[in-house]
């Protein structure tokens, strides 16, 4: 019987199929053909390969129930590389050539491996093909070359692209890396270089050109992030200092009526024990009060001031009398003081 060939096919009544593979009928041992309409992947036939290979006849001429068209390798699907454009402290870039790029100067790289992280490959193949060390690694962005001119056979690649810094090692050459140099952007780009090598050296001369290196991308992110620790230690600090506001606003009427309790009093009830234990209890409360940075706002005599007091009576700028104390804490007023101004 006639050889069938996996590829595309066109049906004598016009729709094309890809051969999918040649299976065997475990009932009868016959040979069947597995085939897929072009148009609707969904659709998939088993056919007799004895009747997908016969002729039929059409208006009197014998043909081909299906024609042959053209080979397709079924195995063949995107690759994904990954491959970093390093650069050393001078700032100079790594190429190389590698004889299945043909004369393009080109960047190290390679596939990624099954289960293999994208970040681990690129070390990984930096090694193998230079024994170099990266540090700095950043990706950069992602590009694709569909049978790309630079390449030794018919390939389609997803590329992941990486900038990264020489970390160390003694660069090596190997049966993917037959030369190497070192060389300003500048200059590469005068260089007979794979058309996916460029827009990386373009890139990389875009963050230089824009004062953007990565040495200065790190002392910028490190100035930041000191910056970041100062200003968590001030916000720590102004929490500390503000965070009983709250409380002490319950706080501080309790403190005003123990003292308007003893005022008014008469010399004999002044000197009263419960009279005494009360002007203790408030000496003690000031005391703590202070301590924690609450300060009590100075009213009879001052000139009136409507940041810190909230004049009852009056229409002058004297204070005459203090009908409620008024209160700052580490500075802040949390009460204005209620006067009479004179």
């Amino acid at each position: 019987m006639e050889e069938l060939k996996k590829g595309i096919y066109r049906h004598y009544k016009g729709g094309e199929y890809k051969v999918i593979n040649e299976v065997i009928n475990t009932e009868n041992q016959e040979a069947m053909v597995v085939y897929q309409d072009i148009s609707d992947e969904n659709k998939i036939w088993v056919r007799p390969k004895s009747i997908f290979l016969e002729s039929v006849d059409v208006n009197g001429k014998k043909q081909p129930r299906f024609k042959f068209l053209k080979e397709i390798d079924l195995n063949r699907h995107p690759e994904a590389v990954v491959g970093p454009l390093i650069y050393n402290a001078k700032g100079e870039i790594l190429l190389i050539k590698n004889p299945k790029f043909g004369d393009f100067w080109t960047i190290p790289g390679g596939h990624i491996e099954l289960d293999e992280p994208a970040e681990e490959a690129l070390k990984r193949e930096i090694m193998e093909e230079t024994s170099l060390e990266l540090k700095n690694i950043e990706p950069i962005a992602f590009s694709e070359g569909i049978n790309p001119e630079f390449f030794f056979k018919p390939k389609h690649f997803i590329y992941l692209n990486y900038l990264a810094e020489l970390a160390g090692g003694e660069i090596t050459k190997s049966n993917e890396m037959t030369e190497y140099l070192w060389i300003t952007p500048e200059e590469a780009l005068k260089l007979k270089v794979s058309s996916s090598v460029v827009p990386l050296i373009e890139y990389y001369l875009e963050k230089q050109s824009n004062g953007d290196s990565w040495e200065h991308q790190y002392k910028r992110a490190l100035a930041d992030y000191q910056n970041l620790l100062k200003q968590t230690v001030k916000d720590k600090e102004e929490f500390v200092k503000y965070a009983l506001g709250n409380f002490l606003q319950d706080i501080i009427p309790v403190y005003d009526h123990l003292k308007l309790s003893i005022m008014g009093l008469s010399e004999e009830e002044g000197n009263s024990p419960w009279a005494i234990g009360v002007r203790h209890v408030l000496k003690q409360f000031k005391d703590i009060l202070e301590a924690r940075g609450i300060e009590e706002i100075k009213t009879v005599g001052e000139k009136f001031d409507h940041n810190t007091m909230e004049a009852m009576e009056g229409t002058g700028e004297i204070v005459k009398q203090e009908i409620m104390a008024g209160y700052k804490l580490n500075g802040r007023v949390i009460k204005p003081a209620r006067v009479i101004v004179n």
